[in-house]
């Protein structure tokens, strides 16, 4: 009798062999979890993913133009994502604002091109999102807004973009444009007060509801140079394939 019970007690002590495979497999499977986060990769390869990842890194570079119309003046950039309902943030912020930046004639080698103007920005860009549908793909919305002789802030143009969908280095140029009055007499009382339309929500420059009765006109030419980089997680493994 003594024997038996030693016997049972040795058994509750001692852990299984499959048991002891188990919590190995799953200390093993932990190791392999973090050693991905470490090298910016999120998840379990042994396990299918329930959603794909898009991550994008950058940068607002400039805002040019090829007249002299930025001379003397201080410019930034305000911008945000906008995305389909399907889609998630899943790391970085999803607006931003650059730095008061002053203008400076554009070069081309050791020698100034004369007229062409550029204010630089180099204002990074970081962003990560998941989703299980490629409808509503991100957009980035860009408001570009100048400082006037009275230090009033003051519309110089919107633009939007799609981010990049295929993955690796992206250099983009958006040009931009504003709303305007109807009529001459509102255009000027715009100017000398310094209230030009804008809208209400910056958004709807990566939409097309509520655009149609919208007049618009390019500001002076003025073009944001984007550079981006765009890396894709599980695009495949949907059923996703890019050119």
């Amino acid at each position: 009798m003594t024997d038996l019970f030693m016997l049972k007690m040795d058994a509750v002590d001692s852990p299984l062999p499959s048991n002891t495979h188990l919590r190995l497999s799953s200390r093993s499977k932990t190791r392999l979890s973090l050693k991905q986060r470490d090298g910016s990769i999120v998840g379990n390869p042994t396990e299918s993913s329930s959603s794909f990842f898009l991550m994008i890194t950058g940068q607002i570079e400039c805002a040019q133009t090829s007249s002299s119309s930025l001379t003397n003046t201080q410019l930034y950039c305000r911008y945000t994502f906008s995305y389909g309902s399907d889609w998630i943030v899943s790391h970085g912020v999803t607006q931003g604002i650059t730095q008061i930046a002053g203008s400076r004639r554009a070069l081309k080698g050791n020698d100034e091109e004369g007229k062409g103007s550029i204010i630089v920005w180099n204002f990074p860009i970081e962003i990560s999102f998941q989703s299980t549908n490629t409808y509503g793909w991100p957009r980035i919305c860009l408001s570009v807004y100048g400082i006037d002789f009275l230090g009033r802030d003051v519309l110089r143009g919107y633009a939007s973009m799609l981010l990049p969908i295929n993955p690796g280095r992206h250099t983009k140029f958006v040009k931009t444009y504003r709303p305007i009055s109807g009529n001459a007499l509102q255009q000027f009382i715009s100017w000398l007060t310094a209230t030009q339309p804008e809208y209400q929500d910056t958004k709807i420059t990566a939409r097309g509801e509520g655009r149609a009765l919208t007049r618009v006109v390019g500001e002076n030419n003025l073009t944001l140079k984007i550079n981006l980089v765009s890396t894709r997680k599980d695009f495949l493994s949907f059923g996703y394939t890019s050119k």
